[in-house]
């Protein structure tokens, strides 16, 4: 098994499930993808890696990205291209950022940023120097899932030092011990800060055919509370 392979199944099976739902507390944002929709972003950003940059198994791709729906693509494109996460500009072929992380992929020859405020439309006039929008690059992108070809096998590196076999088992083993029944939603406040969060809140997840509910910027338990029930979250991730 390779992680990559959890989104693919899920999506066989539920392609019109909502799989994403989030929140921004601060700026009132709810945004829902479904297993469709995301597809169509990753296929783009698929595409975008290994039919435009010419990237593959071994490769490295540095990921230095918020909690965010926006996020996730990436994410997943990275692994269905093949290519490693690094934690290194110097290991990296292509990265992909906000403004805030920017410098963090200083040297890396493609840069791609996203724009957390302004996820779907991009930074417009205002790309941040070094970089090149995200959401301008995959646009043009082809957005079909079929033509979407897996770029590594289980052996073969992907998170952590780990092979992608081993990635699928951490993840499997962390939704037994975080409590993630199958078709689990889980409801995440938690950031992302490297492999072990992606591992947990999106991983995981996907391991046991869940969904996910990111909800940032907010403290307030009610809010929480009533979040949860509004979106019949089963699990918690903080």
């Amino acid at each position: 098994m390779i992680p990559e392979q959890f989104f693919a199944d899920l999506l066989a099976r539920e392609p019109g499930r909502p799989l994403v739902t989030y929140y921004d507390e601060a700026t009132g944002e709810r945004s829902e993808l479904s297993a469709t929709s995301l597809a169509n972003w990753v296929a783009k950003t698929h595409q975008l890696l290994v039919t435009e940059l010419g990237l593959g198994a071994g490769d490295g791709a540095l990921i230095a990205l918020p909690a965010h729906w926006i996020s996730v693509a990436p994410l997943l494109a990275v692994l269905t291209a093949g290519l490693r996460f690094v934690d290194e500009p110097a290991s990296a072929e292509v990265a992909f950022v906000e403004p805030a992380t920017l410098d963090a992929a200083l040297g890396v020859p493609d840069v791609y940023a996203v724009a957390p405020e302004a996820a779907r439309v991009g930074f417009g006039a205002s790309v941040p120097a070094g970089a090149e929008d995200y959401v301008t690059a995959v646009r043009p992108q082809a957005d079909a899932w079929a033509g979407v070809r897996f770029g590594a096998g289980p052996g073969d590196p992907c998170l952590d030092g780990r092979t992608r076999a081993e990635v699928a088992d951490w993840a499997r083993e962390r939704a037994v011990e975080l409590g993630f029944s199958a078709g689990a939603r889980v409801l995440s406040t938690r950031a992302w800060s490297g492999p072990a969060d992606w591992v947990d809140a999106l991983l995981a997840p996907l391991s046991v055919g869940g969904s996910l509910v990111y909800i940032r910027n907010c403290a307030d338990a009610e809010v929480l509370e009533r979040r949860a029930s509004q979106e019949r979250a089963t699990a918690r991730l903080a």
